[in-house]
């Protein structure tokens, strides 16, 4: 039950029945990724997650894959935003209170295109189109009352022909 975001340490303690959400990024040769896990500790006498649990990180994977599936050169980032949360507002969720994405390069957050909702806050980013060449981190989320924050964040490069993966993806729970 963390804040979501660039948030410092906490007094939290990890529990079993709770979600370990880690969000990390590494510089390379000058380049920055950033990425976001999710993990799941099972509780007494569990040998799965709980329905809730189970139910959010699909509809986030599902957002996620949705989001990265329609990137492309051309696409503005608004119109990649906005078919990522109805996938988690038709599952019954709320929208998450970030944008979806945002380039990377030199720094975490680089360049002037994101992902984002036509917020005033975004100016005009979220217009902009996406361009062969440039990499995005992808972070859809959403809170599971009781248990914490499930996001998954992935950098992908788009290229010519949609967006890869730059890294293996997360698409299970990991379960502790």
């Amino acid at each position: 039950d963390s804040p979501f975001g660039h948030a410092g340490p906490t007094e939290i303690k990890l529990a079993r029945g709770g979600i370990l959400h880690l969000d990390f990024g590494v510089k390379e040769g000058g380049y920055c990724a950033d990425l976001q896990r999710v993990a799941y500790f099972l509780g007494e006498g569990e040998t799965t997650p709980p329905e809730p649990v189970q139910k959010g990180f699909a509809t986030v994977l599902a957002a996620l894959q949705t989001a990265v599936g329609q990137m492309r050169p051309g696409v503005q980032g608004v119109e990649i935003d906005t078919l990522a949360r109805s996938v988690l507002t038709e599952a019954g969720y709320p929208e998450y209170p970030h944008a979806l994405g945002h380039q990377l390069g030199r720094l975490a957050h680089d360049g002037g295109g994101m992902l984002g909702p036509a917020w005033e806050k975004y100016g005009e980013s979220p217009f902009l189109t996406l361009e062969a060449g440039q990499v995005y981190a992808v972070e859809p989320s959403l809170m599971v009352p009781g248990y914490g924050a499930i996001a998954i964040e992935e950098n992908v490069l788009v290229t010519e022909n949609g967006a890869e993966y730059l890294g293996a993806p997360q698409t299970e729970l990991i379960l502790r």
